[in-house]
């Protein structure tokens, strides 16, 4: 079974938007998928909205959950999770390797 894991590498933020501060505009992400022993991963960038006020959670109380909560709502999440099973299987079972030459040069 492949675990999956995301990371978050950085934000950006807009210092003052309105009466709102620190207002995350882009999120920096990688999401990593784990199975029997091997690694495969995917980073991005994702554009958040610009919130109302009511939604609007400040900066320091931003958690990684809810972070990951966005990104879940605005990327194919399922199709990454494929992609990413699909590269491990190919480090796993490799189609295409590198054989030592049958020659000497």
């Amino acid at each position: 079974m492949t675990k999956f894991n995301w990371v978050i590498n950085a934000m950006d933020c807009i210092k003052n938007e309105g009466d709102l501060s620190d207002v995350v505009v882009v999120i920096h992400w990688t999401y990593v998928a784990e199975k029997e022993g091997f690694t495969s991963s995917v980073y991005g960038t994702c554009s958040m909205p610009l919130p109302s006020g009511e939604n609007f959670t400040p900066y320091e109380d931003l958690t990684k959950d809810q972070v990951v909560g966005w990104l879940v709502s605005a990327l194919d999440v399922e199709e990454m999770e494929e992609n990413l099973d699909k590269q491990i299987d190919l480090l796993i079972n490799p189609i295409i390797v590198s054989l030592p030459l049958p020659f000497e040069n």
